[in-house]
């Protein structure tokens, strides 16, 4: 357990069994993505599914797409559930499979980010700085604050 000014801010479950492991997939996520035929043989791929949604849309991502492809889709959401809000994620996903419609990690990106309108332009004028001058008044004269 980590504290930060005695709050709790991450705990992990202690693992006794032999061999018990416990993958982060935010841990691994940058690597698997430099080389990303190493997914589908990857000894802790399970840990990789955060939940079941994750998992089914790796299946259907599968079924759909050439292997490598299929893999590289799935670690590019599982990068944009690392970098943003996972859940927000988890139901782009939801609402993905629902449709039936072929979609990947490009479809998911953009259910989650929206695309930003550009601000407005903003008309800037010349700055008049007269009216700040006369707030000041005269200034002294230099042979009064001599005497």
């Amino acid at each position: 357990m980590s504290t930060v000014a005695e709050r709790c801010w991450a705990s992990m479950p202690r693992l006794t069994a032999r061999d018990a492991h416990r993958v982060d997939y935010r841990h691994v996520v940058d690597t698997l993505l430099r080389k990303p035929g190493g997914f589908r043989d990857y000894r802790y791929r399970d840990d990789l599914f955060p939940t079941t949604v994750f998992r089914r849309a790796w299946e259907a991502l599968e079924a759909r797409l050439p292997p490598r492809r299929a893999d590289l889709a799935y670690l590019r959401v599982l990068k944009l559930a690392a970098t943003t809000l996972e859940v927000d994620v988890e139901r782009a996903l939801a609402d993905a499979l629902a449709a039936g419609a072929p979609w990947d990690d490009r479809t998911v990106a953009a259910r989650v980010r929206p695309a930003v309108a550009s601000p407005p332009a903003l008309a800037t004028g010349a700055v008049d700085l007269t009216a700040y001058d006369a707030l000041l008044g005269d200034p002294p004269e230099a042979d009064d604050a001599a005497a």
